[in-house]
């Protein structure tokens, strides 16, 4: 069992780390990205895993014939990713950007905290999966219990999505997180508690790993492992990992997305792949949670606007048709499960025009929601404003990057976040359920969904600590 439940997981982290590899840009090279590599490709290797699990379900009836496709799959991409790295080593590796030469001690520093982090993080995961083996609310009444359809219900899955089920299973909710764990659990041949457990592991840790691998890539390692313990020390991220919701996952593919664009910022070559791979990771999002939808929306607008205003309309129109490609299939499989399986929305379906006008007239709901999202966020870390007041501080000790900064990836990053936020107070300040319970019981999920993306574009403006160690 536990050498089968290990199969299970491996196969698709192992599938997205080698597609990855077989398109990652020969001007970065693989082995100084390797780390980011292996945790990006965790997540879209699950990812995929789902949609593909999910089409075999719907157009074979069967997970037996996409068990098939996945191994033949895996062959392909292992025979391509050997292949690039036999060429990678006749050519000799190349150095990728953002790695400072000095104060190399400030690493060696820092690598003890990150370690401590990851381990706190790991006992506190630990502590609560023991605790809540089945997860929080959510996880037993959406989450799990779809999962549970999926994997039971052989003709009859499609009862998972009936309106009998009530407005509190959110039925239209997409797959990403049943759809993984149905696949595991089909692979093993039983319903063992560990592979939800598992799923929310894998992220939560691949999640610290992305934004640590994408800054030691990017800037320096004392940047990476930095930023690395700040999101470690996130008690929200830890718990909600561990309550099996599939709020960490869309964090994970919402900071994917922005991390591939970074990435295509910094080669001359090879950049369109990592544009692709930004709206694929994207799709991944929306096939994770409706919130992931609007992400798409706003990263689509942010990055059109942005790319206008700094290259022009036509590149622009050039850029969203590159993205496009990586986004177009996701966004055809969430169409085809919004209109040929799932319900209509509940919240959707429960506004009325005059009552969206008279909650967005009405000054004190608008308070109550910016209020709300500003102590959610000061509270993320476990301490009041305790994460906030230390990035402050370390601005004003480093203080900001004054060159080298990729602006329309950062630009994209900072209006994506802040329409994001915007549709989120929208939401909040028109919604029909009692605005105190909703805010109360989702708000702080919501604030974790832009968390990790934001560190990483603020750790991308601030210096290096190697280059301000240097200057003193």
């Amino acid at each position: 069992m536990t050498a089968t439940l290990a199969i299970a997981f491996i196969i698709p982290v192992i599938g997205g780390s080698l597609l990855l590899c077989v398109f990652w840009p020969r001007e970065r090279g693989l082995r100084g990205d390797l780390p980011l590599i292996l945790a990006l490709g965790a997540g879209l290797g699950l990812g995929l895993s789902s949609a593909g699990f999910f089409i075999g379900l719907v157009g074979f009836g069967s997970s037996k014939a996409f068990f098939a496709l996945e191994a033949m799959g895996l062959a392909v991409l292992l025979g391509l990713a050997l292949r690039r790295v036999r060429s990678e080593a006749l050519t000799g590796p190349r150095r990728p950007v953002g790695h400072p030469t000095g104060a190399p001690f400030v690493s060696w520093l820092l690598a003890p905290a990150f370690a401590g982090s990851l381990i706190a993080a790991l006992v506190r995961f630990g502590y609560r999966s023991a605790t809540y083996p089945h997860g929080a609310w959510d996880a037993t009444t959406i989450w799990n219990l779809r999962a549970r359809f999926l994997f039971r219900g052989a003709d009859h899955w499609r009862d998972a999505f009936s309106n009998l089920l009530g407005t509190w299973a959110h039925a239209d909710y997409p797959l990403l997180v049943p759809g993984a764990v149905a696949r595991a659990w089909s692979f093993i041949g039983s319903e063992p508690q560990a592979v939800p457990i598992l799923l929310g592991l894998v992220f939560t840790l691949a999640t610290a790993l992305l934004l640590w691998g994408a800054l030691t890539s990017l800037r320096s390692r004392g940047q990476g492992l930095l930023a690395g313990v700040v999101l470690l020390c996130c008690n929200s991220l830890v718990y909600q990992g561990a309550n099996q919701y599939a709020d960490v996952p869309l964090a994970f593919f919402m900071l994917g997305s922005f991390v591939a664009l970074a990435l295509a910022d910094t080669v001359k070559e090879g950049g369109d792949g990592l544009v692709v791979l930004a709206g694929l990771t994207a799709g991944l999002a929306a096939w994770t949670k409706n919130e992931g939808l609007l992400f798409v929306l706003a990263l689509f607008v942010a990055r059109l606007l942005v790319i206008a205003r700094l290259r022009g309309g036509r590149q622009a129109l050039r850029c969203q048709g590159v993205m496009v490609l990586g986004l177009a299939p996701m966004l055809l499989l969430i169409c085809a499960f919004k209109w040929g399986i799932a319900p209509a929305n509940d919240l959707l379906a429960s506004l009325q025009p005059t009552d969206i006008l008279d909650r967005l007239t009405n000054p004190w709901r608008l308070w109550f929601v910016l209020h709300s999202f500003g102590e959610r966020f000061l509270a993320l870390s476990g301490w009041l404003a305790a994460a906030p007041l230390a990035l402050a501080l370390y601005l004003l000790v480093v203080g900001w990057r004054k060159e080298g900064v990729e602006r329309e990836s950062l630009g994209t990053m900072l209006v994506t976040l802040g329409l994001v936020l915007a549709a989120y107070i929208f939401v909040y300040v028109v919604t029909p359920y009692d605005l105190a319970w909703h805010v109360a019981t989702s708000m702080h999920r919501l604030a974790l969904h832009c968390w990790p993306s934001l560190l990483f574009a603020y750790f991308l403006i601030v210096r290096n600590p190697e280059a301000a160690v240097t200057e003193l």
